[in-house]
């Protein structure tokens, strides 16, 4: 089987680079290409995604409350395929984890994962057993735990044995509900202050210093995306071998989408880094402002090949980290995202001439 992979010799290549100190630009960089790059990532990135993100919770809340009021094999069918629209949205904006989604524990609420304690399976089984419905009242529900709130939960309540009924069908409109009523808030705080508060960093009135803090937190957001996938999505269900790989420490694997998960979140990096809907993104900011093409050259074709790599995975998760073949190209693309990840936090950290030493995923 002839796989699309980097050369052992470029894959070394590629790890050196990383491991370089970061190179500075020559010059001062003026506050205002900061801004711009702020503004342009807000307006054509993130704003857009959150608008898909609650439509598609919108989509979600209408199926599941058309299913639970009339369950039929038909509304279970449309209301999983809500959910698929719903998770692929979320993986498109799981990255962006500053802004109103960081308030009220809203990044938690809508996806509590790892979940190295499986508090989401604990707690949701406590209180189905409960049955209690006070506890999914509006405000009990939304002010209770953030572990029963989300996607891994409704995963469960969907991919279960046996459909949902009952009270078990109430959770899961409670959990529906909660999340499009969340994603309408984090969109609206976009659209309002927040979107301000982000174009005029450094200026009297915003929480930022400078013009690069908030680019910064963009930059984080970059990288969370690949690091995420590299140390968690990957490292996690890949175990030292096929006999040790733990599949159920996938994301999403009852669904059978912990793949379409990497996937979704690694084309999101590359929308980061290329500009998406006529705006700019970081490649823009390295080839232009800091001048250094060769570095920019070098991450469109770092992203480009290891989004075909995760491509070229044709089983689920699951079943591909303990098959042969498959397991290979898990374990290129795990060496690809690990050095895409230094990549991103030396060399392009030097070129966006911003500070090292944060940590993109501290509390996770």
């Amino acid at each position: 089987m002839r796989l699309r992979i980097l050369p052992v010799l470029a894959m070394l290549a590629l790890a050196a680079m990383a491991a370089l100190p970061a190179a500075r630009p020559a010059q001062a960089i003026d506050a205002g290409a900061y801004r711009q790059l702020n503004a342009d990532l807000v307006e054509h990135h993130v704003i857009p995604r959150y608008a898909a993100l609650e439509t598609a919770m919108a989509g979600l809340d209408k199926a599941a409350r058309a299913y639970c009021g009339a369950p039929s094999d038909a509304g279970f069918a449309a209301l999983r395929t809500a959910y698929g629209e719903a998770a692929d949205a979320w993986q498109g904006v799981q990255h962006i984890r500053f802004g109103p989604v960081d308030l009220f524990m809203r990044l938690q609420r809508f996806a509590m994962w790892p979940d190295t304690r499986n508090t989401v399976g604990r707690q949701l089984g406590e209180m189905l057993k409960s049955g209690d419905r006070e506890r999914i009242s509006q405000h009990a529900f939304e002010t209770g735990s953030v572990a029963v709130q989300g996607l891994p939960a409704l995963e469960r309540l969907l991919y279960d044995d046996t459909p949902p009924a009952g009270f078990a069908c109430e959770t899961v409109t409670a959990i529906s509900g909660n999340m499009a009523g969340m994603a309408t808030d984090v969109l609206r705080a976009w659209r309002g202050d927040y979107a301000q508060t982000v174009a005029r960093a450094g200026e009297a009135g915003t929480h930022y210093q400078s013009a690069s803090e908030a680019t910064l937190d963009l930059f984080k957001s970059l990288h969370t995306a690949v690091e995420l996938v590299a140390d968690h999505k990957l490292a996690r269900p890949l175990g030292g071998s096929a006999k040790e790989a733990k599949p159920q420490l996938s994301e999403s694997w009852r669904s059978g989408r912990s793949m379409e998960n990497i996937r979704v979140n690694l084309r999101a990096a590359e929308a980061l880094y290329l500009g998406e809907g006529g705006g700019q993104g970081f490649g823009h900011f390295v080839r232009d402002v800091a001048g250094d093409k060769k570095l920019d050259d070098l991450f469109r074709r770092a992203f480009k090949q290891t989004i075909a790599t995760a491509d070229s995975v044709s089983l689920p998760l699951k079943e591909a980290v303990k098959d042969k073949a498959e397991r290979v190209k898990l374990l290129q693309l795990a060496k690809e995202t690990v050095a895409l990840k230094q990549l991103l936090a030396t060399r392009l950290t030097g070129a966006l001439d911003i500070p090292l030493g944060f940590n993109a995923l501290d509390g996770d």
